[in-house]
């Protein structure tokens, strides 16, 4: 008798040790990777892997850029994306690390076709559309810096026209190329159209330039100092041996 007993003793602490592991495993399964939400736990959105900059936010929820994750309440940012639904219509302005969590200042609602458009402040985007080489022949590109240059024709005044510097350090949102349409007795060439960060007066100015006269860019070191006035060339300054 006995031994009947400490036989179902047995089974009964062996069922016992089983059953306390397989809650031990469920408890820290479900409490290191996806506790359950309450008790000052809530659910964010997450970075699954690198998201670029510039992705749109129905393909960060399509493409599986974002997850769902439970975080402690005191660590989720106010601003915090908690749904993937809220992805809708924006476009992240800047990379996200794998594994941070997404604001909505990351994903922040489509402007333009390109998505989210951060022009500065007092600033206005302004589209201007040049020739291939005037245009720095495609090596500009969004973030990059050129100096603008106004090419007066020859009339009153100027008999044999003149070139200006006029603005230094302009930055460029970005650069779209397109085919231009050929001018009389000119071949028809590619061209581009750059989406530049001005003030309203200088928007003024090139888009009289480009109505009346004509532009052209040069590509400068994002650092380089303003080399500050310049004499500007003419057909006598132009040919004089320097």
């Amino acid at each position: 008798m006995a031994k009947r007993s400490n036989v179902i003793v047995t089974l009964g602490l062996a069922v016992f040790i089983v059953g306390a592991m397989a809650t031990f495993l469920i408890l820290r399964d479900n409490g290191d990777e996806s506790p359950a939400v309450g008790s000052g736990r809530v659910a964010v959105l997450v970075a699954s892997k690198p998201i670029p900059a510039g992705t749109s936010g129905a393909d960060a929820a399509n493409n599986g850029f974002v997850k769902s994750k439970v975080v402690a309440d005191s660590v989720k940012p106010a601003n915090a994306l908690t749904d993937p639904t809220q992805l809708a219509g924006r476009s992240a302005i800047l990379g996200v690390p794998e594994g941070q969590i997404i604001t909505d200042s990351q994903f922040q609602a489509t402007q333009t076709r390109i998505g989210t458009l951060k022009i500065p402040e007092g600033k206005t985007a302004l589209a201007l559309e040049l020739s291939n080489v005037p245009g720095v022949a495609g090596f500009a590109g969004a973030g990059d810096r050129i100096n603008v240059y106004a090419v007066q024709k020859p009339g009153a005044g100027t008999p044999g026209g003149a070139v200006k510097l006029i603005m230094q350090n302009t930055e460029v949102l970005n650069v779209n190329g397109t085919n231009l349409v050929a001018t009389p007795g000119q071949p028809s060439a590619p061209g581009l159209v750059f989406l530049l960060s001005v003030s309203p007066v200088e928007a003024e100015r090139l888009v009289f330039l480009t109505s009346f006269e004509s532009l052209y860019f040069s590509l400068v070191a994002k650092d380089a100092p303003a080399v500050g006035d310049t004499p500007g060339a003419s057909i006598d300054s132009a040919l004089q041996v320097l």
